[in-house]
């Protein structure tokens, strides 16, 4: 119940939108194949996509992203992974470097113990970092990790996360992003960094 709450909030922020107010709308594609042949390991193919939307208004600026990866392997005792990411995140600022943020994210990687694995959160964050070339946000907050587990019972737990978002524009073509995510609950912490 708690995830058809989150969703319908999620839509009502994107549907309730003065028409007066700056709407700015960027979008990025990412997509690759990677073959290795002649080892000893035999042959392995990769395919990796990812696609980001990001809404930029006056006081609110919503992500949209989505990822996925699979590799095959032609030897049969080697298991196939894919592993699949949706995530989205609002912030909303309250002064001029100032803001709430709101997260949910939904993982699902056949390689892990869980089925699927969900997160959302709130927190606060800054910008500490503004000027023309490097643009730098930490935001900090608690939420709630649920892991729908193969085996055994699904557990949820209690979470904090430290996440930091580096842009750093070299020149009018070229730009250097780096973001990251450290959750901590107390059955263990997870890191995950972005390029």
């Amino acid at each position: 119940m708690q995830r058809l709450l989150l969703f319908g909030f999620v839509i009502s922020l994107n549907t309730w939108a003065d028409d007066a107010i700056k709407q700015d709308w960027r979008g990025n594609i990412d997509m690759g194949y990677l073959s290795s042949m002649g080892t000893t390991s035999g042959s392995k193919d990769t395919f990796r996509g990812k696609f980001i939307a990001t809404q930029t208004g006056d006081y609110w600026t919503h992500i949209f992203s989505l990822e996925g990866i699979g590799v095959r392997d032609e030897i049969p005792t080697t298991n196939d992974s894919e592993r699949y990411l949706a995530s989205y995140k609002a912030r909303h600022f309250f002064a001029e470097r100032n803001f709430f943020t709101l997260r949910a994210q939904w993982e699902k990687d056949l390689l892990s113990t869980s089925e699927y694995q969900i997160i959302t959160s709130l927190g606060l964050g800054r910008e500490l970092l503004k000027t023309d070339h490097h643009h730098l946000k930490i935001e900090t907050g608690i939420g709630n990790r649920h892991n729908e587990l193969r085996l055994v019972a699904a557990n949820s737990e209690t979470i904090g996360l430290f996440s930091w978002d580096y842009d750093w524009k070299i020149s009018a073509n070229t730009k250097f992003t780096h973001k990251g995510t450290i959750e901590s609950g107390d059955s263990n912490v997870v890191t995950r960094i972005n390029n």
